[in-house]
C-alpha cells in the first residue's frame, strides 16, 4: 500500500474515533469553533495592542483569550441567563395574566352589542370551557415551565462548555492552525481563500445578530419608560434576547405586555404599545435595518482579507442567517453564514482551480 495512501486512512480513522469518543461534545465544539472564527476580527485587534506591552507570545496569547472570552460571556451569555432567571423567579406575572383574561372574558361577555349577538353563545362557551378546565390550564402552564427550565438548565451547561472550548480554541488558536493546516492536502491559496471567506460571512452574521439585539433593546426601553408600571432597563434587555429567539422572537415580550395594558382596561396604551412594537422592533430593524446593518458590516469585513477578495452577496448572507435560524435555532445565525461561506468558496475553487481548460 502507498504509504501517503496509508497515513491518510489512519488519519481520517483517528478523527472518526475521536468523533465517537466525543460525540456528546461535538456540537458545543463546533459551536465555539464559529464562534472563534466569528472572533478572528477583534483576535487580531487584540493579539496587535497586547504585543506593544508584552514580549511572550504565550502570555499574549492567554491574556487574549480571556479578554475574548470575557467578551463573549458578557455579550452573549450574561443577558441571557439574567432574563431567564428574571422569568423564572417571576412566575406570578403569568399566572396574573391568565386570571386577568379570565376576568375580561366575562366583562366582555355582558357587553355584547346587538349586532354581534351571534358570538355570544361560543364565546359563552370557550369561557365555560375555561372556567372548568382552569385547573388542567394551570398545572399545563407549571408542567411546561418546569420543563423549560430543565432545558434551560441543559442549555445552560452547554452554554459552560461552549464557553470553555471557546477560551481554549482561542488559547491554542496559532498552534492548532500550524499543526491542522499542513497536513490538509489542498493548495496554500485555496486554504486562505476559504478561511478568509468563512471569517467574513461567519463575523458579518455574528456581528450583525449582537448589532439587531442591541438595537431592538434600546428602542423599546426607550418607549416603554414613557408607561408607568415597568422596568425599561429589564424589558429592554428581554427583547434583546427574545430578537435571537426563532420565528417569535421579540413577539414573546411585547404581546404580552400589549395584553396586560389591554386586560387592565388601558385599551389605547395597548393599541399604541402594539403598534410601536409590530411596525419598529418587529418589522423595521428587524428587516430593513438588520439587512442595513449586515451590508455595511459585510463590506467592512471584507477589506480585512486580502486583495481579490469579494464579498458574499448581501441578500444571500441575510437569507444564510434567517434558513440558519430556522433550521438550528439559536446558533444557525452562525452555522447558517458558514454553510454559505463553505458552499460559496468551494464553487469558486471548482470554477478557478480545478475546472479543466476548454478544448
Amino acid at each position: 500500500m502507498d504509504q501517503k495512501l496509508f497515513v491518510k486512512i489512519v488519519i481520517i480513522a483517528t478523527i472518526g474515533i475521536f468523533g465517537w469518543l466525543f460525540y456528546p461534545f461535538l456540537k458545543s465544539f463546533f459551536v465555539a469553533l464559529l464562534l472563534v472564527i466569528a472572533f478572528s476580527p477583534i483576535h487580531l485587534y487584540f493579539e496587535k495592542y497586547f504585543k506593544k506591552y508584552f514580549q511572550s507570545s504565550e502570555k499574549i496569547a492567554i491574556i487574549t483569550a480571556t479578554v475574548e472570552t470575557i467578551i463573549l460571556v458578557v455579550i452573549l451569555f450574561i443577558p441571557i441567563v439574567f432574563s431567564a432567571y428574571y422569568i423564572a423567579s417571576n412566575p406570578q406575572e403569568i399566572i396574573k395574566l391568565i386570571v386577568s383574561f379570565y376576568q375580561q372574558l366575562e366583562h366582555m361577555l355582558s357587553f355584547i352589542p346587538d349586532s354581534m349577538q351571534w358570538l355570544e353563545k361560543p364565546l359563552k362557551t370557550i369561557s365555560q370551557q375555561l372556567i372548568v378546565n382552569k385547573d388542567k390550564i394551570y398545572s399545563t402552564i407549571a408542567i411546561n415551565f418546569g420543563n423549560t427550565m430543565l432545558g434551560f438548565l441543559k442549555a445552560m451547561m452547554n452554554m459552560i462548555l461552549i464557553v470553555i472550548f471557546f477560551f481554549l480554541l482561542t488559547w491554542y488558536q496559532k498552534s492548532l492552525i500550524l499543526t491542522i493546516v499542513p497536513i490538509i492536502p489542498v493548495k496554500r491559496s485555496i486554504i486562505e481563500e476559504f478561511a478568509q471567506d468563512l471569517i467574513s460571512t461567519t463575523a458579518t452574521g455574528f456581528y450583525t445578530l449582537v448589532s439587531i439585539a442591541l438595537l431592538q433593546g434600546i428602542a423599546f426601553g426607550i418607549f416603554i419608560s414613557f408607561f408607568d408600571g415597568y422596568n425599561p432597563w429589564i424589558l429592554s434587555l428581554m427583547i434583546s434576547v427574545a430578537s435571537i429567539i426563532p420565528l417569535l422572537g421579540t413577539t414573546l415580550i411585547w404581546i404580552p405586555i400589549a395584553l396586560k395594558e389591554l386586560f387592565s382596561g388601558n385599551v389605547i396604551n395597548a393599541i399604541i404599545i402594539a403598534l410601536y412594537s409590530w411596525a419598529m422592533i418587529s418589522f423595521f430593524i428587524d428587516n430593513i435595518v438588520r439587512l442595513l446593518v449586515l451590508q455595511k458590516i459585510n463590506h467592512l469585513l471584507s477589506k480585512m482579507p486580502k486583495k481579490g477578495h469579494r464579498p458574499v452577496n448581501d441578500f444571500l448572507l441575510f437569507f444564510a442567517m434567517i434558513a440558519g435560524l430556522s433550521t438550528f435555532g439559536f446558533w444557525g445565525v452562525i452555522l447558517g453564514p458558514a454553510i454559505v461561506a463553505f458552499a460559496t468558496t468551494l464553487l469558486r475553487v471548482l470554477k478557478h482551480g480545478y475546472m479543466s481548460p476548454k478544448l
